[in-house]
Order: structure tokens, then C-alpha cells, then sequence
């Protein structure tokens, strides 16, 4: 029979288990993974988010702290720069107020007549080391300070001397790049020139560049920062004692432009952050890193009381959730003991109502066997009586009468003990079971005598490749009587059913069939619902159905059904099935 069909398995249908006595090991089972997977759905519902948002804010605050330290180095750096500019622009005006003092020898000088300038010079600063003044030959003609020239000293080939006193030379004073000159060791000289008619001549002094670092590091912010002095080539002019070395080359070469700024991740070895200032009197750049090193993505970033409260709201989180999860793991599992309990009852009761409708079938298949009992009893008692006798009637053979009984006895033993495993509320056994003999079982003992009174033809199509598939016997018995009986009901006036098996895709499907008056598309949407029958009130309890799709359901199968109006039902029970041997 071909199915254009329409077909459903309930929305609503039941998804409860059928109640079982597992091991205490599955048990155990059972309830630790519950517990893990409530306690994965609570991480990832409430501790993941709060992780992730503490990763955030701590990531926030790292870039927070960073900006914050590139912020205020820009600002030690433009303040010492601008502070530094001032001292240098100081030294300036203290040499122009000597060359200009009157007192000042116009005249050749000599050291006496200088010291008392050379102490002035010191008093408004400790980084003059000496004084002298240079004619316009570039000949040293008088000095005052530590140095003893072992030889007349004469400028004219220094770059400083003949970029002062150039036509084109601009500033009338100079301040030099760190050098060793005629005495050997590192310093600056400052000079001024002064053009007096046709005469000039140039006042010059010696700056130290220890004194100098000293002032570094007594400016506002020093202790924070490491801070040097470098030219645009990136020599180092002065120093702070751990950020650099004199006349080395620096690590850090910061840009022309802008004149303000601050360089990420610069350093041929490290990655290094640093701000710079270029200073106005000289060309020089004032240049400052951190004292401290700059926290991490994950480093110590965050104070410790912040990361301690964060580890404290951590645990305290951890331990709420596995408290919780432990008590929705416990309310779970009561909750699915009373419906395992609930199922039993709902089965059991459907059994009790099969049994009420199978009672008066079961009464007549039980009454054949009684009848032929009393007729064989009837017979050997009539034969035992003397007035029913002759003496020449041969005796009568009692052999095969006693087991005609013998046979009919057991016939209706069989009966009643299906029957009673039926009907008794037994636990669940799972083992290998031929579907094929319990479906005869139903066909011929239980539904066999309302079948043949019900004028319905049956028709068995079965695929004997099927191998035993592990179910409990009872509750699949109780399924095939719930389809049969449906099937009956749905041909009131006889007709041919087909029950018939199938194998394929590692699934066995079992079929039953009738021609009756089949179903509309609205109740194929109830039809696996408690409760929905479309039978008269008082001839079904509409748990047929719904029992059987849970059965099913529980075993890792399916119920389906299809159905065109007025042609009939489809019903397929479709179970698991064990690969055959070899395969």
C-alpha cells in the first residue's frame, strides 16, 4: 500500500523514563554527570562573563596606567627641558654680566685679575669649573681655574671658536657639545664675544658635566625618571647615573620633529617608552624614561588591594556557583525520580485498561480450552459407568484422553501467565528478544480470538534477517496490543492487517497496518497526546498511544504514524538494531 501521506509524531507528546532499578554505580553515574554539566552551565552563565569582564578592566586599566605614564613623562620631560633651557640662558647672561662688567680688564689680563670674576661666575652657579679670555687669534691669552696647559693653547682651529667668531655666526655666543679638548676630559664651553671698534675678543668658560647631571637630578619628577641629554646624532651629553654614559651613543635617538613628543617601543634590544623635549639654546634633546618598569597586559598592573578584592569576589563566586550547582544537581535528580515515578504509574495504568479491554477476548480463548477438558472428563466418567457398559465394549484407551487434558491444562496456564506478566507491575529487564515471536504472541494468544470475531485478516510480511534486538519483552508486548487494538477499532466492520518488519540503516522497523477509516491532519497532531482518543466516551482512555511513543522513546526509537482519510493507518515502531555477526 503506497502513502501519499500525511505523517506526525505529537509536539506534545510525553518525554518522561519509564521507571527502572539501575545499579548503584549508574546511579552514581547518572548523578556526577549531572553535577558537571549543571556546574559547566552555571560557569559559563556567571563565571565566565565575570572573568571576562574582569579581563577587560584589567586590560583597561593597564592601557590606563600607560597612558597615564606617557602623559606625565611628556610633562617631566617638557619641564625639565624648559627648566634646563633657563639654567643654560642663566650661565649666558652670568658670562655676558662679567664681559660687560666695567671692572672687567679691557686690557691683557692675568689670573689674579680674573679670580675674582671666576668666583662671582661660581657663586651663581658651581658648574663653572673656570675662565678665560681668548683674543681674536684664538690665542688664550689669560686664564683662571684647575687646568695647567703645559703649552701655549690656541682655539683658532676649534669648531666652536670659529663658529663664534664667523662674519656670518649669528649669536655672539656659543655653548659646545660635550668634548674632551686640550685638557682631556669631558666638558662644555660657553662663550661670549665681544666687538669693541675693531677689536674683539672672547670670554670663555668651562661647564662640568657632572655639576650639570646634578641638576638633572634635582629637578621636579627626577626620581621618577631616568633622564640624558642627547644630541640629534644621539651622543650623550649629560646624564643621570643609571641612563646613560658621556659621549656614549644612546639608545634612544629622538626625531626632529615635533619638538614635543613621546616614542613607544623604541630600542634595538628593548622595548622601551620614552618622552622628549629639544631645547631652544642648544641643539639638544632632553630625553626621559621610567624609573619603574611599565606593567603588562597581565603583570601587576592593578593595586594589590584591587587584585585582592577581584581573587576574593573569584572565590567567593566559585563556591556560590558549586554550592548551587550541587543543589539544582539534587533537585534535578528528585525531579526526575518522581517522573520516572509518575511514567511507571501512567504505563501501569494503561496496562490495566488494555487488560480491561482484552478481559472478555482472553475469557473466551481461556473458555476453549475448558470446554475441551469438561468434554474429555464427561467422556472418561461415562465410561467408568456401569449402566453406559457392557462387559462387551472393549476398555476404553485413557491414555490419549489424559493428554488431550494435559495439553488444554497448560494451554490455559500459558494464558493466564502472560496475562499476569502483563498485567504485573514488574521492573524493567532489558535482553536480546525475537520482536517477531512477540508479535505472533499478540496476533495468536492475546488478540488472536478478537481478530478472528472481528472478521479482520491477518497478514504477516517479516524480515527474518532482524536479529534479536534488547528491549523489555512486557513493554513491547503492551506497544504491539495498543497498535493492534487501535488498528481493530479503526476497521469496525473487518479488514485486512498487515504487520510486516523491515531492516536497514542499523534501525528495525516494525509496521502495522489497516485499511480503516485513517486519520485527518488535526488529529495526527493529537494522536501521541494523553488523553486524545477519537473514540466514544467510555471505549478508550487515550493513554494508548502516548504510553507506547514513551516506551519507544526511551528505548532510543520512534514512534511515527501516517495516515490518509478513509484509507487507513500506518503505525511504525522503529527500534536500534545490532549489527549481525560479521558485519
Amino acid at each position: 500500500m503506497s502513502w501519499p501521506l500525511v505523517s506526525g509524531t505529537a509536539p506534545g507528546s510525553p518525554t518522561g523514563r519509564t521507571p527502572a532499578a539501575p545499579s548503584r554505580s549508574r546511579a552514581t553515574r547518572h548523578s556526577r554527570e549531572l553535577f558537571w554539566a549543571t556546574l559547566g552551565r552555571l560557569v559559563l552563565l556567571y563565571f565566565v562573563p565575570l572573568l571576562l569582564l574582569a579581563a577587560f578592566f584589567h586590560i583597561q586599566y593597564r592601557y590606563l596606567v600607560r597612558d597615564s605614564l606617557r602623559a606625565h613623562l611628556q610633562v617631566i620631560a617638557e619641564h625639565q627641558a624648559t627648566t634646563f633651557d633657563l639654567f643654560l640662558r642663566e650661565r649666558l647672561v652670568n658670562l655676558d654680566n662679567v664681559v660687560d662688567d666695567p671692572r672687567f680688564p679691557p686690557g691683557p689680563a692675568d689670573e689674579r685679575r680674573l679670580l675674582p670674576f671666576l668666583d662671582e661666575l661660581r657663586r651663581a652657579s658651581d658648574a663653572f669649573v673656570d675662565l678665560g679670555v681668548v683674543s681674536a687669534e684664538g690665542e688664550l691669552t689669560a686664564y683662571a681655574g684647575p687646568v695647567r696647559f703645559q703649552a701655549p693653547v690656541n682655539y683658532r682651529n676649534e669648531p666652536w671658536f670659529q663658529a663664534l667668531v664667523s662674519v656670518n655666526g649669528g649669536r655672539p655666543w656659543v655653548i659646545t657639545e660635550v668634548y674632551l679638548g686640550f685638557r682631556g676630559s669631558p666638558h662644555f664651553t660657553i662663550a661670549v664675544r665681544r666687538q669693541r671698534g675693531s677689536a674683539m675678543r672672547v670670554l670663555r668658560s668651562t661647564l662640568s658635566p657632572e655639576r650639570l647631571a646634578d641638576y638633572l637630578n634635582g629637578l621636579e619628577g627626577a626620581s621618577e625618571v631616568h633622564a640624558a641629554v642627547v644630541t640629534g646624532a644621539g651622543a650623550v651629553q649629560i646624564t643621570t647615573a643609571r641612563a646613560a654614559v658621556v659621549l656614549a651613543g644612546a639608545r634612544l635617538t629622538p626625531p626632529a620633529a615635533p619638538p614635543r613628543g613621546f616614542i613607544s617601543g623604541a630600542g634595538p634590544a628593548a622595548r622601551i617608552d620614552y618622552a622628549y623635549a629639544w631645547l631652544n639654546e642648544t641643539p639638544w634633546a632632553l630625553v626621559v624614561t621610567s624609573a619603574a618598569p611599565a606593567p603588562g597586559v597581565w603583570s601587576a598592573g592593578l593595586p594589590v588591594r584591587l587584585s585582592a578584592a577581584t581573587l576574593a569576589v573569584f572565590l567567593i563566586t566559585g563556591t556560590l556557583i558549586l554550592v548551587r550547582a550541587r543543589q539544582v544537581a539534587e533537585r534535578q535528580l528528585a525531579v526526575e525520580e518522581t517522573q520516572a515515578e509518575l511514567s511507571g504509574q501512567l504505563v501501569h495504568a494503561e496496562k490495566l485498561a488494555s487488560v480491561g479491554e482484552l478481559a472478555a477476548g482472553i475469557a473466551h480463548e481461556i473458555n476453549n480450552p475448558l470446554a475441551i477438558i469438561a468434554e474429555e472428563v464427561g467422556l472418561l466418567k461415562d465410561s467408568l459407568d456401569p449402566s453406559l457398559t457392557s462387559a462387551e465394549d472393549p476398555p476404553l484407551a485413557i491414555a490419549p484422553h489424559l493428554d488431550i487434558i494435559h495439553e488444554a491444562v497448560f494451554r490455559c496456564r500459558d494464558i493466564t501467565r502472560k496475562l499476569l506478566t502483563f498485567v504485573r507491575k514488574a521492573e524493567v529487564h532489558l535482553a536480546p528478544h525475537d520482536v517477531h515471536g512477540i508479535l505472533d504472541d499478540v496476533l495468536e494468544v492475546m488478540l488472536g480470538n478478537e481478530l478472528a470475531i472481528s472478521n479482520v485478516t491477518v497478514v504477516r510480511e517479516y524480515d527474518r534477517a532482524i536479529p534479536p534486538i534488547r528491549t523489555d519483552r512486557n513493554q513491547l508486548v503492551q506497544v504491539f496490543v495498543n497498535l493492534v487494538k487501535n488498528a481493530m477499532d479503526a476497521m469496525p466492520g473487518g479488514g485486512t492487517l498487515i504487520v510486516g518488519s523491515r531492516l536497514g540503516q542499523g534501525k528495525a522497523r516494525f509496521s502495522v497496518q489497516d485499511d480503516g477509516c485513517g486519520m485527518t491532519r488535526e488529529q495526527l497532531q493529537k494522536v501521541f497526546m494523553p488523553f486524545y482518543t477519537t473514540k466514544e466516551p467510555g471505549k478508550g482512555t487515550g493513554l494508548g498511544l502516548s504510553v507506547s511513543y514513551l516506551i519507544i522513546q526511551n528505548y532510543g526509537g520512534n514512534l511515527y504514524v501516517e495516515s490518509v482519510p478513509g484509507q487507513g493507518s500506518l503505525f511504525v515502531v522503529e527500534l536500534p538494531c545490532p549489527p549481525a555477526e560479521g558485519e
